[in-house]
């Protein structure tokens, strides 16, 4: 077979040192760390991946959201993508690293092909470098690989999220949302599948994040819940802890769902509009062109943007601005519809907010993590709230 040899710049590259019994029968492992845009086409070399990456999904879509929301921790947060090389050759004077491939059932792309085809994809409009890691692995037998592709393809950690919901601790979500047209593509376990095989595209985890925004026992005007953008594993403790407050938040549920998309829906088109345009040169949108979109589960629509979580958890926080409590539940204050709240005048202002903070920092992440975002959204919604009739 024909020996292939892909160049490309790094950014850094070290040799793990295996022990002497291991080194002797000639197994290397190496680690790279590469910037998204000096990724080598390999395109030729995916036969040993054991899955089919999809661009849509579950899994891309929080591969996606770790691109634009945490540019600066992509690279530690991702696990990287996985290569079985013949051989490797790195010149030091140059920054640049060799891998020689020759049998495409023995050599490729071992793991991480959802991050690959997500990188690539997203790479062209990335205004700041950004990097991913790169093992790569040296040496190994026809008879090693399948071994390898399965452990690398396989997790077998029990999730905070099954334990819970083997308990029952979900079981009035559900109730909640039962009648939801996207309640069966919820996963309240770590992996469950719909009916054809594909994973639930919806992450019991998410909507709890989601939830979280509009919690009034522990969050007020002043302490924001910015954990619901920042750590979903922070919002699932939160709802072990704090069950009862969350009840309260059910019967308002579908609708923050409902409201969570609408504003990635139409936070471009409000931005536009009070800005003059220009939404998808904001650090962090992923404007999409031909087949693919954005696909918003709650309320079934594709949409051409990415729009970073960094600008929708501030915004749709300041709705809860609009909530009162009621007989131990949540309504709408005034019988006010947010929907219609976001298509007009509010919307207007919280498009313009956020987007004066967007330009500011230049960076999504920083956004949703910022409690100045976050008082000024819920601030803006609260003003609106005290000017209806």
């Amino acid at each position: 077979m024909q020996l292939s040899k892909l160049t490309f710049p790094v950014v850094s590259f070290r040799n793990l040192e295996a022990p002497q019994h291991i080194h002797k029968q000639g197994y290397r492992d190496y680690f790279a760390m590469v910037d998204l845009r000096d990724l080598p086409d390999l395109s030729e070399w995916r036969k040993i991946n054991v899955r089919d990456p999809k661009l849509s999904g579950a899994v891309p879509a929080k591969i996606r959201a770790s691109v634009s929301d945490q540019p600066e921790l992509f690279v530690f947060m991702n696990r990287g993508i996985v290569l079985s090389v013949e051989s490797v050759q790195f010149d030091n004077k140059s920054g640049k690293l060799t891998v020689s491939l020759r049998d495409p059932v023995l050599h490729g792309l071992l793991d991480g092909g959802h991050t690959y085809n997500i990188l690539l994809e997203e790479r062209d409009a990335l205004e700041e470098p950004q990097y991913v890691r790169i093992e790569i692995l040296e040496g190994f037998r026809p008879e090693d690989i399948p071994q390898l592709v399965d452990a690398r393809n396989t997790s077998n950690q029990v999730r905070d999220q099954s334990l819970m919901n083997l308990s029952g601790e979900f079981d009035k979500l559900k109730k909640a949302l039962a009648k939801e047209s996207y309640a069966e593509a919820i996963a309240y376990k770590e992996y469950e599948v719909l009916p054809n095989g594909d994973q639930k595209p919806i992450d019991v985890r998410d909507i709890i994040a989601i939830l979280t925004a509009f919690e009034r026992d522990h969050f007020d005007d002043k302490v924001h819940p910015i954990n619901a953008y920042r750590s979903k594993a922070a919002c699932l403790q939160h709802f072990k802890d704090h069950t009862k407050s969350y009840q309260k938040i059910y019967p308002l549920a579908a609708d923050i769902l409902e409201l969570y998309d609408l504003i990635q829906l139409q936070l471009p088109d409000l931005y536009n509009k009070v800005r003059g345009g220009k939404f998808g040169h904001l650090t962090g949108v992923t404007t999409y062109k031909g087949k693919h979109k954005a696909h918003l589960e709650f309320i079934n629509k594709d949409s051409k943007y990415g729009v970073p979580a960094g600008f929708t958890y501030p915004i749709l926080g300041g709705f809860r601005a609009l909530i009162e409590e009621k007989g131990g539940r949540y309504v709408w204050g005034k019988g006010l519809d947010p929907r219609q709240m976001l298509q007009n005048g509010l919307g207007e202002t919280l498009a313009d907010t956020i987007g004066n903070f967007a330009l500011d920092a230049r960076n999504p992440s920083k956004t949703g993590k910022s409690p100045l975002v976050w008082q000024a959204c819920y601030q803006a919604a609260r003003v609106a709230y005290l000017e209806t009739n």
